[in-house]
């Protein structure tokens, strides 16, 4: 694959040195045109801006494809979808349909991925590489290119976590299976296997690590650049799907330690649209949406149905496009005590067509656009990232594996935070492992840790109920055609998969295997089965 990779890496540079955006965007790069690649080589000033072109593309994927492979903000979209607590309508067609019904290309060699998570996450590889390559080098402040280091590794542990956990099976199933390719260093042969799933956590663990020392002394100047708390937090994610619970615990202990104030009510219900301008104290990371950096209609707010009925039931009649495409499953519906605080659910009644006007729309995502409600505003949210509650969520966890007695607590002070009020009482066990695992689905549906993260870290089957005449807030027939088990005349019709079938998992893509000498057809995912 040397002349692809080669490009790509070159690509990345060159994005990163040439591109221009408003001078008060908050991504501005100020780079110059005449800018040269030694120049930007030897600058740490300059490769400041190719790790500003690196936070660009994880935000936005703006040289890939969008909706929900665009960027961290669209796989939030993307790893729900495949699970069971969302409906998607396909009228808008694109791929978060495909995301949600596992139409073959979702994951074949051939289909979507190929140009997708796969190319996605090593074009910001190769921008991180080309940092981590050239930065000791590079004249410059000593503290600055610790906090350039610092944010490059934990951007490329990051992508390689991604592209793991969609590329492979969980890592207590498939240690020694063939993972991703471990690419480190621009100026390596670009022609590399896959490493193993135990080769590419432990690399992943080792950038988070030496980027959590990098950055023990950075103040960072924004809610969108990573510090040492979301470092501690990613690595918390990455620990729980390696079953480290010591780990798991104290990463996400340090960091919910900075971010322990939940939201209120008022809060939780506002939209999760201005998470930063609001100053929400649990939210420990998120990325503004700008009139030069966001994603133009292709954000959940426009595909979760919640506009308002006063505004009509048309894509165009409210403040922004609403494509009425996202729905809550009616099993999802009926794990929330009405009087909790994430209790959003409603019928749009008012609809004339039952494909919609059965559904439970969900709250959680509402946004009013630019245009401070009236018709029509530019989709411009601020999207959270990472917040306090799936911290305190991972330390119940790690807690009840670990069985120090703290595990029952740490859910029912989230339980308490939410106006929940049959408290979980059991206090150890298997019951508790499963009364976190349902709160970590209510809190933080669509925030890209649930969906089919946790089905596949859980071994937990894909379990869909079809909609019918009796029960029409189930999942369309649609989104269970494509999976086991599926007989259309049964009295309650349904779709599974188990728990570690290859269809959650996507194929590598074809042009890698053709271009790259140390892989072959032989190396390959299975596109199904559970082997």
């Amino acid at each position: 694959m040397k002349k692809i990779v080669k490009s790509l890496q070159y690509i990345a540079l060159g994005a990163a040195v040439l591109v221009q955006t408003g001078c008060k965007d908050f991504l501005e790069t100020n780079s110059s045109t005449a800018t040269s690649d030694n120049v930007v080589l030897s600058s740490a000033a300059q490769l400041d801006k190719v790790l500003t072109s690196a936070y660009r593309q994880l935000y936005f994927n703006d040289q890939g494809q969008d909706r929900v492979y665009a960027g961290l903000p669209g796989l939030q979209m993307y790893v729900d979808l495949g699970g069971a607590d969302i409906i998607s309508h396909t009228n808008m067609g694109g791929n978060q349909v495909t995301a949600y019904t596992y139409e073959p290309q979702k994951t074949q060699t051939t289909g979507l991925p190929d140009a997708a998570i796969w190319s996605m996450m090593y074009k910001i590889i190769n921008q991180t590489n080309i940092i981590i390559d050239a930065l000791p080098a590079a004249q410059g402040d000593e503290a600055l290119k610790n906090e350039i280091m610092g944010q490059a590794k934990a951007i490329r542990g990051l992508c390689y976590f991604h592209l793991i956990q969609n590329y492979q099976q969980t890592y207590m199933l498939a240690k020694q299976k063939p993972g991703v390719i471990l690419r480190l260093n621009p100026k390596e042969s670009e022609n590399l296997p896959r490493a193993t799933v135990e080769e590419t956590y432990a690399q992943i663990v080792k950038d988070l690590t030496e980027s959590k020392t990098l950055l023990a002394n950075f103040q960072r100047p924004n809610k969108w650049t990573i510090d040492k708390n979301v470092v501690s937090g990613q690595l918390a994610r990455v620990y729980l799907v390696m079953n480290n619970w010591q780990g798991a615990y104290t990463e996400a202990k340090t960091a919910y330690a900075s971010y322990n104030q939940l939201m209120t009510k008022e809060q939780y219900r506002s939209g999760f649209d201005d998470v930063i301008t609001n100053n929400y104290p649990e939210v420990m990371w998120a990325v503004q949406f700008t009139n030069t950096n966001n994603l133009g209609g292709g954000t959940q707010f426009n595909f979760w149905y919640n506009q308002d009925e006063s505004y009509g039931e048309g894509y165009t009649d409210g403040p922004i496009y609403s494509f009425l495409d996202f729905f809550a499953d009616g099993q999802y519906e009926k794990l929330f005590e009405k009087t909790e605080d994430r209790y959003q659910f409603w019928k749009r009644t008012k609809n004339a067509s039952k494909e919609w006007s059965t559904k439970w729309a969900y709250n959680k995502y509402k946004h009013y656009g630019d245009a401070d409600g009236a018709k029509q505003g530019n989709t411009r949210p601020e999207i959270s990232l990472m917040r306090g509650s799936e911290m305190l969520l991972i330390m119940a966890e790690a807690s009840a594996h670990l069985n120090n007695g703290e595990g029952l607590g740490y859910l029912n002070k989230l339980q308490t935070a939410r106006g929940v009020k049959a408290l979980t009482a059991v206090a150890s066990g298997t019951p508790l492992l499963e009364a976190i695992y349902v709160e970590r689905r209510k809190e933080l549906l669509c925030e890209g840790v649930t969906g089919i993260y946790d089905l596949l870290r859980l071994q937990k089957p894909l379990v869909r109920i079809q909609e019918t005449a009796t029960y029409p807030e189930g999942h369309y027939t649609w989104g269970v055609t494509n999976l086991n088990g599926y007989v259309a005349n049964s009295a309650a019709p349904m779709g599974t998969f188990p728990s570690n079938d290859y269809r959650f998992i996507c194929q590598i893509p074809q042009l890698e295997i053709a271009n790259n000498t140390a892989l072959s057809e032989a190396d390959q995912n299975p596109y199904s089965g559970t082997n």
